[in-house]
């Protein structure tokens, strides 16, 4: 066994992400700290692990327990912060101090041959870039929040609110992912025109090669992405890529296809496959594809590589009728195109929904209470608390990837994440009384089947 993945642990996580919370910068005068700033930050990130629903009812829990030790021994925490203390505290944490720590948990992966299992195309990995909202309200803002005018009820409402430009590593066929640091999207102080998800992908790229410069990386987006200045960046940057493109969106590039599918220099191939066990599915996979073409006439100084894509898949359903399911993709890459890699291309080109199917739907429906409102404050509250979510949800991530223990207590819950949240916040506010030594102790606990029996090994 790889010796790497033998000390990847939850427990070398926690104690890396402790570390790195203690080299937060710290904005309060020294004689008015009463919670470090580590405590601070742990805290926030122990309402997250544990999957508390709010502030509130993580400090309810805090105030009911007789001792506070598996607070400490499980996430360090030494000062145990109110709800308001916290908001107060966090709020003034400047955001980008945060992401030093999921550059952090990526080295140790790294180490630790996890990614191995993401490479794709050789000694490439697949980084997808979306877009989504984490906070949203007609009353509540802050100077950064942007602002829509939106009809509620016959008038015209004022709508506050932020979205972070988050980026995360997949693979075809692996239900998990590896997220990074994720860029705000918010306007700056003083400044009345909103942020966009295109600029703050600029500044999520500018900074991924800075912390990552020799992860090779094929991004995939979505066709709000697919114009000259990104394309543009991402050669720069020598990064590859396969966007997302539309006829609505990018009018000009399908009207040069039309053109070229006319003058014969349009290629086609297509390929034939059973899939299915009890059914069997045939699907039929259709290509035309050709390379260096013109993006559009504001960019006539370089060329991208085009391929369209059209899958067809037929069965017999039980009753004996033949079923039929068509699907429609295209797509702008730098990856020069050919009759062999066609299929491979298309697959990672499909893996951009993984963002959403393994990044936010996970966020919002398993436990991580994504969309509740946890605080906004007047300057990075909001922002912080949604950073600070999606670091635990890389730190669960890497777990199930890499850690014996957690694997087992996935498994012993029947292989369900929900599940597993629910007996980790469990086993932590119904047993009260016992005394975890540890992480490594609390998920050998966690993982048990059938009874709890309360008998440690406190040694």
């Amino acid at each position: 066994m790889n010796s790497g993945i033998q000390v990847f642990s939850g427990k070398s996580l926690l104690q890396g992400i402790y570390d790195q919370f203690k080299n937060v910068r710290e904005h309060r005068e020294a004689l008015k700290i009463e919670i470090p700033m580590a405590d601070a930050l742990m805290s926030a990130f122990a309402v997250f692990s544990l999957k508390f629903a709010s502030l509130l009812k993580f400090e309810e829990e805090m105030k009911e327990r007789v001792n506070f030790s598996n607070l400490k021994t499980l996430y360090q925490v030494e000062r145990i912060p109110s709800d308001t203390q916290m908001r107060s505290i966090l709020d003034e944490v400047e955001t980008e101090d945060l992401r030093p720590i999921f550059k952090s948990l990526f080295l140790k992966a790294q180490r630790a041959k996890i990614l191995d299992k993401y490479r794709f195309m050789g000694d490439k990995y697949l980084l997808v870039l979306d877009g989504t909202q984490c906070f949203c309200s007609d009353e509540v803002f802050c100077e950064s929040c942007m602002k829509k005018v939106v009809e509620k009820d016959g008038e015209r409402v004022t709508s506050y609110y932020h979205q972070m430009l988050c980026g995360s590593l997949v693979k075809p066929g692996l239900n998990k992912v590896i997220p990074f640091y994720p860029e705000p999207i918010r306007k700056k102080p003083g400044e009345e025109i909103n942020d966009s998800e295109i600029n703050a992908a600029h500044r999520f790229l500018k900074n991924f090669k800075e912390d990552h410069p020799r992860l090779k990386v094929i991004v995939l987006a979505d066709a709000l992405h697919a114009n000259g200045p990104l394309i543009k960046d991402l050669k720069l940057m020598d990064m590859d890529f396969i966007l997302n493109v539309k006829p609505g969106s990018h009018e000009k590039l399908f009207m040069h296809i039309e053109k070229w599918e006319r003058l014969k220099q349009v290629k086609h191939f297509s390929q034939e496959e059973e899939i299915g066990d009890k059914v069997k599915k045939k699907v039929i996979h259709e290509f035309q594809y050709t390379n260096k073409i013109i993006l559009n006439h504001s960019n006539l100084n370089f060329s991208v590589n085009f391929i369209e894509y059209w899958e067809t898949t037929q069965w017999v359903s039980p009753k004996g009728k033949l079923k039929t399911q068509k699907r429609h993709f295209s797509w702008v890459t730098s990856i020069e195109l050919n009759d062999n890699n066609l299929m491979e291309v298309m697959r990672g080109g499909r893996a951009r929904w993984k963002i959403e199917n393994e990044t936010f739907s996970t966020l919002k429906n398993q436990g991580y209470e994504f969309e509740h409102n946890f605080g906004h404050g007047y300057k990075n509250l909001s922002v912080n608390f949604s950073n600070i979510m999606m670091l635990t949800f890389l730190f669960d991530q890497l777990q199930e990837l890499g850690c014996r223990l957690y694997k087992k207590a996935l498994e012993n819950n029947s292989g369900r994440r929900s599940y597993l949240f629910e007996k980790i916040k469990s086993v932590y506010t119904s047993l009260a009384e016992i005394e975890f030594k540890d992480w490594v102790q609390f998920m050998e606990f966690v993982g048990r089947t059938g009874k709890w029996k309360v008998v440690l090994d406190t040694s």
